[in-house]
This record gives structure tokens, C-alpha cells and sequence, in this order.
């Protein structure tokens, strides 16, 4: 299993901005997300508390992140959710998204959204199922043409 740390330094705020970049990479030109720059100029003003961002690494190396950002006093919009390739299939976007809800339910969030594209992110659209996540009604505003947004209530 991975070790999962809620980023509170510089450097897990580093090695989360890493991960970050290589997961825009990954995304088809198409996803990739405008702010993305803007937002990793202040990647701790962005996830810092009372948001969170969350570093997994398995044998010292880093290995996934994922991240969740305040919308509101009761619900945080999941972003960043990225494994790095040689790491799949091992359950750790799994314990990413369990770590994530147990701080959101201990900061006493109430509901989780995301956004996703169910037909390209086909795996990921079909990990947030499995988590108890179902489709919903936008959120708010994402800069990419197909989005499928999805929520999970915690109580």
C-alpha cells in the first residue's frame, strides 16, 4: 500500500507539482486545463489549507497525487487525481480517493464533485463509479468542450 501525505512543506508541495506537470502531459491537448500555469506559479496558495493536496509514494518515489479545492462550507471539487503509468493497477488512485474523502469528511465537507471525460478517461470515469460517484449537473465553469461532471455526497 502507499504512503499518503497531505502536502504541508515545500517539498511535498514540490514533488505535487511534479506530478501536476507529467498528469497535464499525459492529458490530450484537448483537456489540458488553461489555468494550468497560473495555478503552478502558487501551487501552495492553490492547496494549501483549507484546501488539500495529497502526495503517494510507495518505496520512497513518488507515485500519484491528487488534490481537492473548497467550492463552498460544505463541498470540494477533486482535481489532480494523476498515477503515474509503472504504478497502475495497484490501487492507489483507489487509496488517493479514500484519503481524500476521510479529510474532506474531517473538515466536515459534506459533498465531493469532480470533472472527468467518460469516453477519453474512460478508467478514471469508472474508478469515481466504483467510489459511489454518479453523474450530475455542472458544478461551475471547466475549460474543456465535453465534461462529465460527477458528485458524492459523505453523509
Amino acid at each position: 500500500m502507499p504512503e499518503i501525505t497531505i502536502a504541508a512543506d515545500a517539498a511535498t508541495f514540490r514533488r505535487f507539482a511534479a506530478l501536476t506537470a507529467e498528469y497535464e502531459q499525459m492529458l490530450p491537448p484537448d483537456l489540458r486545463h488553461e489555468d494550468f500555469t497560473t495555478e503552478s506559479a502558487d501551487i501552495e496558495g492553490a492547496y494549501g489549507y483549507p484546501n488539500a493536496a495529497f502526495v503517494a509514494t510507495t518505496d520512497g518515489k513518488a507515485c500519484g497525487c491528487v488534490a481537492f479545492a473548497r467550492l463552498d462550507a460544505r463541498t470540494a471539487v477533486v482535481k489532480k487525481m494523476y498515477v503515474r503509468p509503472e504504478f497502475r493497477g495497484r490501487g492507489i488512485a483507489r487509496a488517493l480517493m479514500q484519503a481524500v474523502e476521510i479529510e474532506a469528511r474531517r473538515r466536515g465537507l459534506e459533498r465531493l464533485v469532480l470533472d472527468t471525460e467518460r469516453d477519453v478517461l474512460r478508467e478514471a470515469y469508472n474508478l469515481y463509479v466504483t467510489l459511489g460517484f454518479t453523474d450530475c449537473g455542472p458544478y461551475g465553469e471547466v475549460d474543456y468542450a465535453t465534461p462529465t461532471f460527477m458528485e458524492r455526497w459523505l453523509k
